[in-house]
């Protein structure tokens, strides 16, 4: 059972509640119960309520002063919200690695991670294996060296990170499809043709989400 030593508690509550939601040992629209956490991690109510506000602050649980701070629930319309936001980040970083001539910055960072993305695949660390699809996501905000667009990336980064494990959960849905469509970019990339690359990257983000559109029930 995890425990937590008294040095910087707060920060050290707010991982092991983030990877607990990250590795769905919450699952999505669960509530968290914060005297049973207080309990499990040997700490008082108040480093678990700090850490659930920052956890709040990255969108990963909703809460209200009438309800228990709740895991976020995905539904086809805030899962196409969250997906046109990433896009819209992602197209802008791409147009300003071309504008800048920052590509073959890219490209190695790109093809490194694409080795990993299938050693990983070949491993079976479905959670590394999703990491990696989201750190191939960030390579383009690294390059840029811009640290406020690489805030608003990492603003939705975990979020990212739960809709990539959500789709690799659907049936049907292989693991070698994303790193598949992970090449494809990178080979558009290489071709130069800009544009399509663009169009490749809103395909990519476009998957719809096709679970309820209404939270599973959990005992409160």
């Amino acid at each position: 059972m995890a425990k937590v030593e008294k040095l910087s508690m707060r920060a050290q509550c707010y991982e092991i509640i983030k990877e607990k939601i990250l590795r769905q040992e919450y699952g999505l629209g669960e509530y968290i119960n914060i005297a049973c956490l207080s309990t499990e991690l040997s700490v008082s109510n108040t480093p678990i309520r700090e850490a659930l506000s920052q956890l709040e602050a990255d969108g990963l649980i909703t809460s209200s002063l009438n309800a228990k701070p709740q895991v976020i629930f995905f539904t086809p319309t805030s899962f196409k919200n969250i997906v046109q936001s990433i896009y819209i980040l992602m197209k802008g970083a791409y147009e300003l690695c071309v504008l800048e001539n920052r590509i073959p910055n890219l490209l190695p960072k790109m093809e490194k991670s694409l080795a990993l993305q299938e050693e990983l695949m070949a491993d079976g660390d479905q959670y590394k294996f999703v990491e990696e699809l989201v750190c191939f996501d960030q390579i383009i905000f690294d390059v840029l060296e811009n640290p406020h667009l690489l805030f608003l990336f990492k603003r939705l980064s975990h979020i990212l990170f739960l809709m990539y494990s959500i789709n690799l959960q659907r049936s049907g849905w292989k693991h070698s499809r994303s790193v598949s469509e992970h090449r494809v970019i990178v080979d558009t990339i290489v071709s130069g043709d800009h544009k399509k690359v663009e169009q490749l990257l809103y395909e990519h983000y476009r998957q719809s989400y096709e679970g309820p559109a209404t939270p599973p029930e959990f005992g409160v």
